[in-house]
């Protein structure tokens, strides 16, 4: 990774903390709002699909903003530029309209009920609206395109393992369908404005 993939990805993970952690600081005590609607309550439950959100998710964006990191300096600013300015306005939203959801209690004692147990243990339901997951599993379907050193599976890879994840929210009940779409227009924002 060159030095200025290093400065992108070093700017990515402060203001990435700054917006799900340090935007905790401001709402804990605010009343939060719940967004659930009527075709959230529809969707099952589905333990298994845990491993999609979570080695799908997390491996995609550590694979995905390595290859990015190792672009042209244009291309790493445009796609860490857009990531950093997508997390601008998703900070203000966690500030000023804190969300929440109820979560179903993993009964099972498999392994995938473990795991989301354990996933719901490190996040809780508070930064919600917009998702984060589906904030960077849509920047990089959106901007896989533009990463020229990637192999060759990697761009129809991420057009079948990003929306998997994004979908994947649902599912494990981390987020409602309202988180989605507020991320992909946060990303949409940064994009324009890169």
């Amino acid at each position: 990774i060159p030095l200025h993939g290093w400065i992108a990805i070093g700017a990515y993970l402060i203001m990435n903390t700054i917006a799900f952690y340090g935007t905790r600081l401001f709402n804990s005590s605010k009343y939060h709002y719940d967004f659930t609607t009527r075709f959230d309550d529809m969707i099952p439950f589905i333990p298994c699909v845990i491993i999609i959100y979570s080695l799908f998710g997390f491996g995609q964006w550590i694979y995905s903003y390595y290859l990015s990191a190792c672009e042209d300096k244009k291309t790493v600013a445009y796609i860490f530029g857009a990531e950093i300015i997508a997390k601008i306005p998703s900070a203000i939203i966690f500030i000023l309209i804190p969300t929440t959801m109820i979560r179903p209690v993993p009964s099972g004692g498999d392994v995938f009920s473990l795991l989301v147990s354990m996933v719901y243990s490190i996040d809780t339901p508070d930064t919600l609206f917009p998702s984060f997951h589906v904030l960077e599993s849509y920047l990089i379907l959106r901007t896989s395109h533009l990463v020229k050193h990637a192999p060759k599976w990697y761009r129809p890879a991420t057009l079948i393992i990003s929306p998997l994840v994004i979908v994947s929210i649902l599912f494990v009940k981390q987020h409602v369908i309202v988180d989605i779409f507020a991320a992909m227009a946060v990303v949409e924002f940064g994009l324009l404005v890169m």
